[in-house]
């Protein structure tokens, strides 16, 4: 009877065991099928649902989703501000796509190497039409950003001479010739081209020392242009001040000449109306005439008609 009993609760602990063990499994299952059940979605990026490997258009924003486990799949793509940077050397740079400068021949034969930049995105409202067509973001970096810009950087530069991208402003001719086709390549796609940047252009050794000779020649024909050009205008200076100088001293004379002429006016003048007053005056004659012997001690008189106003002393000597 006790072996009976024994028996029986160990039958009962098996069952009760068996019975924990599948809620075990089953809350293990729940949680799980839970947490693959939850989709987050960070800001700057969408999710695109698949099922079975199928993009379904339905598109999952920034936040926390729901989807079927096993049957719908998730596709990742940023809809921030992308970038492409070619680059001497892709692995320093901060870019989000690398990769090395497009080598291109000026329209004179000049082989040069072009770094740039392509500032790119992906619209929301066309994401799903974009990763049905082209694929994710680095089949679209791959296939559509490098492959056109690359293209169009190498085609249009040809239309430029190296003299012009050197020093002139044809690079920023060039860069808008660039954005504008590359901008409606990417258009037709349904990416946005935000900007192309050309950052640098590489030219050979050679052309370089040949352009800065040609540089130092030119310095050198300006600079003796400015000295001719300093000494005929010191020339012309020095015969402006002769002229001046001249001009000068002949307004002198003639300011000379025409003080002589007044003073000679003057005196005329004075002369003149001395003459009338004595004219009609004759006591002034008397009068100047005693004014004239003022201080005199003897003097010589005409012996008719002339009377001494003035006693003369006896000369002592």
């Amino acid at each position: 009877m006790f072996t009976e009993n024994h028996r029986g609760e160990r039958e009962f602990s098996k069952k009760v065991s068996c019975i924990v063990s599948a809620v075990i499994t089953v809350v293990i299952i729940s949680v799980a099928v839970a947490i693959f059940s939850l989709v987050q979605v960070k800001h700057g990026s969408v999710k695109l649902v698949t099922q079975f490997g199928a993009l379904t258009g339905r598109v999952l924003e920034p936040g926390i989703h729901l989807r079927w486990p096993l049957v719908n799949g998730m596709v990742k793509i940023p809809t921030v501000i992308q970038s492409y940077e070619t680059s001497d050397n892709p692995r320093d740079s901060n870019a989000d796509y690398t990769d090395f400068p497009v080598t291109a021949q000026t329209v004179d034969g000049q082989q040069i190497n072009v770094k740039y930049t392509v500032i790119f995105r992906m619209p929301l409202e066309s994401v799903v039409e974009v990763v049905q067509n082209v694929g994710p973001m680095r089949e679209v970096v791959e296939n559509i950003v490098k492959a056109h810009s690359r293209n169009l950087t190498r085609m249009i530069v040809q239309g430029y001479t190296a003299e012009e991208l050197y020093s002139g402003d044809g690079i920023f001719e060039y860069q808008s010739n660039v954005t504008e086709q590359l901008g409606a390549e990417f258009e037709n796609y349904g990416i946005v081209l935000d900007d192309f940047l050309v950052r640098k252009i590489d030219f050979d050794a050679d052309y370089i020392a040949a352009i800065e000779q040609q540089q130092i020649a030119q310095e050198a024909i300006e600079t003796a242009q400015y000295q001719s050009e300093a000494a005929e205008y010191e020339r012309d200076r020095q015969i402006t001040l002769a002229e001046a100088e001249k001009e000068r001293n002949i307004l002198l004379a003639e300011a000379e000449a025409e003080q002589v002429r007044m003073a000679a006016d003057a005196e005329a003048y004075s002369i003149e109306v001395r003459g009338v007053s004595l004219r009609q005056n004759p006591e002034l004659v008397q009068w100047e005439f005693v004014k004239n012997l003022e201080g005199v001690q003897w003097g010589i008189l005409p012996d008719s008609g002339v009377t001494p106003l003035l006693p003369i002393p006896e000369m002592s000597k």
